[in-house]
């Protein structure tokens, strides 16, 4: 790869580190301005870290990221976070690019024909990169400390359908009934009543990290989330393990020796943190393999010969989450109007090229489910202006519109055009910017925020998945539920949905619940976005998957060529 990071005319420290004036030029070139080319002297350099621990054989790759607020499997709350544990630390099962649930620590997963017995044999002779075996003992833990409610795990919600899993959870009881390890090798789980859909949530995002019982049995549940473990995972089994986390820079992965199955191909993995503009130009460079793009940036970056750009439809969904626990929303004439303050439709058509689809519900796939027949809830600010009078808001009320800005240059454009449609309407908004650790804090663990706007979720690979973030056993931070939405009727159903195996009878039952979400709308819907991807040619094996942040799910193929 050739030289980057290089300048001998913007200051002096570009001068001091020898670099060359061509490469500066190709950044240039590329976009990038002298505030983003800055930023890069503000830091040690990757090269710096790529010299201190030289690639061997299988090359390496770099790829966009966010700075993360966890490491820890049980504690991540976003994807980009989940598919580098799963890399790091393996999981039981993963998600393919095409939402399938395939084994990965597992070799094989054998399900009952009532959906009540999930029996799981690992891979013969799994380790840790330490050296110490990896056992169903291991398994057992990692779902132990899920459910334990003095953790606080986001898996909490999504595991607690195990038999006994309550129980041991609340303190009632010293083991999980519904947890058996018939050997090292097999793990037997039963559920407390059916559930058909009980490997989809196991794999929603990248699937659940087994965690090292031997280095994180003697820490305190509640001690979890704070041990220096959860941002510095020395001892995984996965196929990549952790070298060094440099914050705000970069998150360094190298191939792990000891991994049982067919090694990693590539060396090592660069995950940098970078401003937009300085990742288009080092994409573009040759400095970055791999990143999601915007809609704006994939004509130009077509005509790059260097890179292939590929757009694919999403399981996610745009939306905007309102805190049900603020007095001033829990009139859903409020929440009504703001859908119909949204124009939708031309934001899609202009900012998003066409390439989204509207959400009127969290439900909308897969094929067989489909997108059920509910209120589309058309451009009307007059509608939202009559539904706000009669629900007595105040137009003097001012709300915040929490988000999370710098991942797509798309997405940071439509915000503020949302903002402005809801002033237009009467709802006062103010945004502001928050990085991923302050979001999970306020989003999550405090329920300290108005409105937030973000997107994500594998919402097509089963329609039970949008349980996640409206279930009441799912209220955040046990679970995804950050709406704080409780609707016994939706948990009613979501439970007979997943207790039943036809599909006709699920979807009457799924369409059932997206009508009653359609109308009580914890959450606003907006649209499913396309995943769009731009890699460099030498990248072999990367296959675009339709859930953006999962593009790790296949890593372990990867291979460059020079």
């Amino acid at each position: 790869m050739a030289e980057r990071w290089n300048v001998d005319d913007l200051t002096e420290a570009w001068v001091a580190r020898g670099l060359s004036r061509r490469d500066l030029m190709r950044l240039l070139a590329a976009g990038a301005g002298a505030s983003a080319l800055m930023t890069l002297i503000a830091t040690p350099t990757l090269e710096a870290a790529r010299q201190a621990t030289p690639a061997a054989g299988g090359g390496q790759v770099s790829m966009l990221w966010t700075k993360p607020t966890t490491l820890h499997p049980l504690f991540s709350t976003a994807g980009f976070e989940q598919q580098v544990e799963r890399l790091m630390f393996g999981a039981l099962i993963k998600m393919t690019d095409q939402l399938e649930q395939v084994p990965d620590l597992a070799e094989t997963v054998e399900v009952s024909p009532d959906a009540t017995v999930y029996t799981f044999t690992l891979r013969e002779g799994l380790t840790f990169n330490d050296g110490t075996p990896l056992t169903t003992q291991d398994v057992i833990f990692t779902i132990e400390r899920a459910v334990d409610s003095r953790a606080g795990a986001y898996w909490r919600g999504r595991l607690i359908g195990i038999a006994g899993a309550e129980a041991y959870g609340s303190q009632q009881a010293e083991t999980i009934t519904g947890l058996e390890a018939v050997d090292e090798r097999t793990l037997r789980i039963t559920l407390a009543a059916p559930d058909s859909a009980f490997l989809p949530n196991l794999g929603n995002f990248s699937g659940l990290g087994i965690l090292p019982a031997h280095i994180l049995r003697d820490v305190a549940p509640d001690q979890l989330r704070t041990h220096s473990f959860a941002l510095n995972p020395t001892v995984t089994a996965g196929a990549f393990q952790f070298v060094r986390y440099e914050t705000d820079q970069f998150l360094e992965l190298a191939r792990n020796p000891t991994y049982v199955g067919s090694p990693a191909i590539i060396e090592r993995l660069f995950l940098r943190i970078l401003l937009p503009d300085v990742a288009l130009a080092e994409l573009e460079s040759g400095g970055l393999d791999l990143m999601s793009v915007a809609f704006d940036d994939m004509e130009r970056l077509e005509t790059i010969p260097s890179l292939t750009v590929v757009s694919v439809p999403s399981p996610s969904m745009d939306s905007i989450s309102v805190n049900l626990d603020r007095p001033y929303f829990q009139d859903k004439r409020i929440r009504q109007a703001m859908m119909y303050a949204l124009d939708r439709e031309t934001i899609v058509a202009q900012l998003y090229k066409g390439q989204a689809v509207l959400t009127n519900s969290p439900i909308f796939g897969p094929d067989w489910m489909g997108a059920p027949d509910v209120n589309p809830y058309p451009y009307d600010p007059a509608r939202a202006q009559q539904l706000l009078a009669e629900a007595g808001w105040d137009t003097n009320r001012t709300v915040e519109m929490i988000y999370v800005p710098g991942g797509n240059r798309t997405f940071d454009t439509m915000v503020p055009v949302v903002q402005a449609q809801f002033v237009a309407v009467g709802i006062n908004v103010e945004l502001t910017q928050l990085d991923a650790p302050e979001l999970n804090r306020r989003l999550i663990q405090e329920a300290d925020y108005d409105l937030y706007i973000g997107g994500g979720g594998v919402y097509r690979a089963d329609p039970s998945i949008s349980g996640t973030y409206y279930l009441s056993q799912n209220l955040a931070p046990a679970g995804g539920n950050s709406t704080r939405y409780i609707n016994p009727q939706i948990d009613e159903l979501y439970a007979q949905g997943r207790a039943v195996s036809d599909q006709e009878e699920r979807k009457r039952i799924y369409t059932e619940i997206a009508t009653i979400l359609n109308d009580e709308l914890p959450s606003i819907f907006l649209w499913s976005p396309n995943s769009n991807f731009a890699f460099n040619k030498r990248l072999q094996g990367f296959k675009p998957p339709s859930y953006v942040q999962n593009q790790l799910w296949n890593a372990e193929t990867w291979s460059v060529s020079e």
